[in-house]
């Protein structure tokens, strides 16, 4: 009787991976940190160059404390969002799936929440639309202003999500739209309920679904 063939990758074909393997070492968690930081560095100072290309900083009639305030909530939402989203936590999976579609889903509603919240006790005038600034340019500079963070985030994380890359890219993409939210919120003074919507919280939207789309394509192993 004829023995049943070996099941399994060849001989030959073993060795020559661990060979591969032997011949190129795990970078140690040090050099991963600090390539993380200088990337993230590198898309902090983009960000900031297109933020002062556009204008930088814009005051116009708004009171300084309401300018205050809303950034203050864009600021927390970023890093909630980055704590969650782009560290990965103890476990080697990252996070549960339930928790970050809960940020996806959350996040751009608490901004909406939020920035209307804080607006209102400064009365009703500053919630009245402006004339030709529908939303269209807070659009493309959020998106704009997003795209080199949600590089950077994908870069850090590459290759380190075997169980729900997109879903994972996804919260990467809206991390990016909120830091990226952060610095628009200071250019634009405007907080009419259909500009907010279509410059500030759709971003976020369109981001998140470019991130899904990147997580599946680069941080599964």
């Amino acid at each position: 009787m004829t023995p049943p063939a070996e099941s399994g990758p060849a001989p030959d074909l073993k060795q020559r991976v661990l060979a591969a393997v032997r011949t190129e070492p795990a970078p140690t968690r040090a050099a991963v940190r600090r390539r993380g930081w200088v990337t993230f560095a590198v898309s902090v100072a983009v960000a900031l160059a297109i933020f002062a290309w556009a204008g930088g900083v814009q005051i116009y009639d708004r009171p300084a404390s309401l300018i205050v305030w809303t950034s203050v909530g864009w600021i927390v939402a970023a890093s909630a969002a980055a704590a969650l989203g782009v560290a990965r936590g103890r476990s080697a999976l990252g996070r549960s799936t339930a928790s970050l579609v809960t940020l996806i889903v959350a996040l751009p509603v608490v901004l909406l929440a939020w920035k209307i919240g804080v607006t209102l006790p400064f009365g009703p005038e500053m919630m009245a639309p402006w004339p030709g600034r529908p939303g269209f340019r807070c659009l493309r500079l959020s998106l704009a202003t997003a795209a080199p963070f949600l590089v950077a985030f994908v870069v850090m994380r590459r290759r380190s999500d075997p169980v729900h890359p997109g879903i994972a890219g996804a919260v990467l993409g809206i991390t990016a739209g909120v830091a990226a939210g952060s610095l628009v919120d200071l250019w634009c003074p405007i907080a009419y309920l259909p500009h907010l919507l279509l410059g500030h919280i759709l971003p976020l939207v369109v981001v998140a679904l470019v991130g899904a789309w990147a997580g599946r394509r680069f941080l599964s192993p």
